[in-house]
């Protein structure tokens, strides 16, 4: 019953499972775990999913009903790193779209390559550039040529970015005209910052987008030994 479901939706909520099956936390939280050490799916904060491949991506509406919680607690605590008059980068991104609601700084400007976010960041009166180009349905973010070149003409403060795989040494997401996007964010801000729910730590996409020590990570606490490999290498941040 847990893979059909997991099957049929990609991703399942603890919650739902325990509802479906009748059965306590613990033993749906055991047959999980077993279904995961089977190779059969991803455990995640608050359920699990079916293990995504190297070019699966998520539509934004897809993304913005896992783990909104954490992925608010993580926009908040990036808030922090923010200064009065800063120029900051926000890329696109469910997670990144959180930091929006909690920017209270003075004489901030702030570029995206959302649509959707820099309709928010107008209706809150914050100074906003929004960059150019060809936009990508999933996940509302301009890529492409003009995209690139805009971005290049440009300097920020500090740069916020979403990313879809971290492993010990690289930062990746599956579509390579994004990667080159986040790139060229990342090499333009004098400080990066990628926010991402533990979900995101230990999976990999397709194409790479920059070394780990080029950013600082914002992510949920967790146990694993991998988030211990990337501290070696950068700054983790954890809340």
């Amino acid at each position: 019953m847990i893979m059909d479901k997991i099957n049929q939706d990609k991703y399942v909520a603890l919650d739902d499972l325990m509802t479906i099956l009748s059965s306590s936390e613990s033993t749906v939280r055991r047959d999980l775990d077993e279904l995961e050490s089977e190779g059969k799916l991803h455990r995640v904060h608050g359920g699990a999913e079916l293990f995504p491949s190297l070019q699966e991506e998520l539509s934004n509406q897809e993304k913005s009903i896992k783990n909104s919680q954490v992925k608010m607690e993580i926009a908040k605590k990036a808030c922090d790193y923010i200064c009065d008059n800063d120029v900051i980068f926000i890329d696109a991104g469910t997670t990144t779209e959180f930091l929006i609601d909690n920017l209270g700084q003075k004489h901030i400007t702030v570029a995206t390559n959302s649509i959707h976010h820099a309709s928010k960041l107008v209706e809150r009166n914050i100074k906003t550039i929004i960059i150019g180009g060809f936009v990508k349905y999933t996940t509302d973010a301009s890529i492409g040529n003009v995209a690139l070149e805009h971005i290049r003409k440009m300097n920020f403060d500090k740069a916020f970015l979403g990313m879809n795989g971290i492993d010990e040494s690289y930062l990746t997401t599956p579509d390579m005209e994004e990667a080159v996007i986040k790139e060229a964010i990342i090499m333009n801000a004098k400080k990066s910052y990628v926010l991402v729910d533990a979900s995101k730590i230990g999976h990999v996409s397709f194409a790479k987008v920059a070394p780990l020590d080029k950013v600082e990570i914002i992510t949920e606490k967790t146990s694993s030994a991998l988030i211990r490999k990337m501290k070696e290498k950068t700054e983790v941040i954890e809340v």
